[in-house]
């Protein structure tokens, strides 16, 4: 076998490992991965602004990314564990958005950017309309005890 071809097949299946993981690569694990990208870009430009670049942070902003993907790996399995179709996949991922979306905001903020209130909105709207909140009581198990 080439060694091209070797290379080839290695990397189609990372890539096709990585698309299960994600339960596919569509429209919204893209937006995800570009929001994540900008946020953590403009985070470095903030940080060189105010001049306190700092390694440690930035490697404290890749490991908060690393687990946020990990909780998208964690909502696929459990969508398919329950048979739920995409539905905890997609919250998560919007939630995930959302946080992005503000944290980006928040950085352009610092840099003197002013962001359109609708898009503020629109951000903020996906992160609390994914983002549960047990009802007064519905952590308790039949015994009155916290689950």
């Amino acid at each position: 076998m080439e060694t091209n071809t070797l290379w080839t097949s290695f990397i189609g299946g990372i890539t096709a490992w990585i698309a299960y993981l994600f339960g596919g690569v569509d429209e919204l694990v893209k937006a995800l991965g570009i929001l994540m990208a900008i946020d953590f870009t403009i985070a470095h430009m903030v940080a060189w602004l105010i001049q306190d670049v700092d390694s440690r942070r930035a490697f404290k902003r890749l490991l908060k990314k690393t687990a946020m993907i990990l909780m998208v790996v964690a909502a696929v399995q459990l969508d398919n564990a329950t048979d739920s179709g995409d539905f905890m996949r997609n919250a998560m991922i919007l939630f995930l958005i959302g946080m992005e979306g503000l944290s980006m905001i928040e950085n352009l903020g610092h840099l003197g950017i002013k962001v359109p209130r609708f898009l503020q909105n629109a951000f903020t709207q996906l992160q609390n309309d994914n983002d549960y909140k047990p009802k007064e009581g519905e952590n308790k198990s039949k015994d009155g005890e916290d689950k």
